[in-house]
């Protein structure tokens, strides 16, 4: 069978043979909202759980002056801040469907654009700017409004909350902490260690600062057996993105959910755990898919552009296959990276390290401190320590690939018939398309 990979802003193509293939996993994409923005309206207007956005303006607002442009209405409004968070390039939101009812809905309980700050929250990835920004949140919001993006770095623009009953130190973006309304948006897919993005995950680590994002980060969370895509019930990593995001909650939430061409299929929004819970429950009905067995050889993405765009990024397509692949198995495993590696942080941790196991020994030593971006490998370390991993990409030089702790393989048809070599010619092979956009389990019936 001729297969259409997800793979940078293209796709690729391989061929496997029927006699050894499994299933083509992929998720049974929702239907798409015809009018997107109605939608987000509605949602707005009857969300999940609490009351809707409206009332939520109002009770915030108060009894500040109404008359737009006079003395006394900019005096009463100086102090007023709203903050909306925005999650940047590297989740497929269609952000400016979300943010214009969200807009439309400020601007009718009076609030001026100047006390409207659109935050786009990194967590530690880079800042999104000029044209990048334009493109996320669109030109008129960009022109309109006050965009800004988290910088988790900056001590000035953080507050110190405390910390969670784990230990946790909660250290926020001041502008949401101090905000008088606080609105998070963003998209629900699986996540590989939080179970599901979306929700808390604006929060923590979104706008959160170096020292919370490492701790949510350390081994002592993402090495729970939970920690993985799928999964909220019992995932330490959920739990605790939870906990910091309590200190200082969103009044309101808007999540959503998209297909392959980041169309909406979903708009879930209100109280924060309610309605994240609602959007993942409607996602999961359709990214969970039963494998009949399990299989020696796995073909996988990361889902293509703009999630492959960086090695960093590059283990979820292969975690979220690790319940249908056999121990000792193979992963042949296609991401552009066309960006490269990542961030210095990142690329330095690939560097230091001879192999995955030295750097899974560093990192888990007693006191070992927790450094920006090792989370990326260690998550590859899980992968690694499951089964055998190939990996294909066009656009990383080949002296580079064999850095990174897989078997690079120049061809991606030559890749699967080594692996086949490798398993023997009745191999089982399934193949996952969209990578991490699935998330496919043993059907035992």
């Amino acid at each position: 069978m001729d297969i259409e990979l997800a793979y940078g802003r293209i796709g690729a193509r391989i061929t496997v043979p029927d006699e050894n293939l499994v299933a083509v996993v992929e998720p049974r994409w929702p239907a798409v909202l015809a009018r997107p923005r109605e939608a987000v309206a509605e949602a707005l207007a009857r969300p999940v759980a609490g009351p809707p956005l409206a009332q939520i303006v109002a009770e915030r607002v108060g009894q500040r002056n109404r008359s737009v442009g006079s003395a006394e209405w900019r005096r009463d409004w100086r102090s007023f801040r709203a903050v909306i968070l925005v999650s940047d390039r590297t989740r497929p939101c269609p952000n400016r469907h979300v943010l214009r009812p969200i807009l439309e809905e400020l601007g009718r309980a009076g609030v001026p654009n100047e006390c409207i700050t659109v935050m786009i929250a990194t967590g530690l990835h880079a800042p999104v700017t000029g044209g990048a920004a334009r493109r996320l949140v669109g030109d008129e919001i960009v022109e309109e409004y006050r965009v800004v993006n988290h910088f988790g770095h900056r001590p000035v623009t953080l507050a110190d909350l405390g910390r969670t009953p784990s230990g946790t130190p909660v250290v926020l973006a001041r502008d949401w902490v101090e905000a008088d309304l606080r609105i998070a948006t963003g998209v629900i897919e699986p996540h590989l260690m939080a179970g599901f993005s979306g929700g808390r995950k604006a929060v923590c680590p979104g706008i959160a600062g170096d020292e919370t994002v490492r701790a949510w980060h350390s081994p002592r969370f993402l090495e729970h057996p939970r920690a993985l895509p799928g999964f909220l019930e019992g995932n330490p990593s959920h739990e605790e993105a939870l906990a910091v995001a309590d200190f200082a909650p969103p009044h309101f939430l808007v999540n959503v959910t998209v297909d392959r061409r980041e169309s909406l299929t979903g708009v879930f929004a209100g109280q924060m755990r309610a309605a994240h819970e609602a959007g993942v429950e409607f996602l999961r009905q359709h990214v969970a898919r039963p494998v009949r067995e399990p299989c020696d050889i796995l073909v996988t993405t990361n889902g293509g552009w703009p999630l492959d765009g960086t090695y960093y990024q590059c283990q979820k397509g292969l975690l979220t296959g690790l319940p249908i692949l056999k121990a000792g198995g193979t992963f042949l495993f296609a991401a552009a990276c066309e960006e490269g590696l990542g961030q210095q942080e990142f690329t330095g941790l690939i560097m230091k390290y001879k192999s995955l196991d030295e750097f899974m020994a560093a990192i888990t030593a007693p006191g070992a401190a927790v450094v920006k971006d090792q989370w990326g490998l260690e998550n590859l370390a899980k992968a690694a320590r499951h089964a055998e991993i190939m990996f294909w990409s066009d656009r990383l030089p080949q002296s580079l690939q064999e850095r990174l702790f897989v078997r690079p393989v120049p061809i991606l048809q030559k890749g699967l018939a080594q692996a086949i070599a490798r398993h023997g010619p009745q191999a089982r092979v399934t193949v996952m398309p969209w990578g991490p956009y699935v998330l496919p389990y043993l059907d035992g019936t």
